[in-house]
């Protein structure tokens, strides 16, 4: 079937397209983001995020989520008592938002709470940690 030189040319340009086209193919799979790294291209927003989007929740957990989105700082700056610290590596009360589990606990929502409560009445954020600690240090 391929005999000669133009059999031999014929095959290998056959060869190359094949493998051009697989290329391409390959190219355009691995150029194309994940659908949630398209998701926040498409919404600016989303790229400035530093927790979950408060929309996503319910009743109290909702407004935690828009606490840590309105005041990341000083939930930075918090103790998490509900022991995620040791069992998902959490540093600090803003990584409970940046991912779910501040909607499946209630420490991390009650603290949440109580630390916009106190700052909204110019409690320095000192001895908001004190609070806290002595609310929730035990698990209450």
């Amino acid at each position: 079937m391929f005999k000669g030189v133009k059999g031999i040319v014929a095959l290998a340009g056959a060869a190359v397209v094949v493998v051009a086209i697989a290329y391409a193919s390959y190219v355009s799979t691995q150029a194309q983001p994940p659908a949630d790294q398209m998701a926040a291209a498409s919404d600016p927003g989303a790229q400035l995020r530093v927790t979950l989007d408060p929309k996503n929740f319910q009743g109290n957990v909702r407004e935690a989520y828009e606490i840590a989105e309105r005041d990341p700082t000083l939930l930075a700056q918090l103790h998490c008592y509900c022991g995620c610290d040791k069992s998902i590596g959490h540093k600090n009360l803003l990584d409970c938002y940046r991912d779910t589990h501040g909607s499946r606990c209630a420490i991390c929502v009650g603290e949440a709470h109580d630390a916009a409560s106190m700052t909204s009445r110019g409690v320095p954020v000192e001895r908001i940690r004190d609070a806290l600690r002595a609310r929730y240090a035990h698990g209450s």
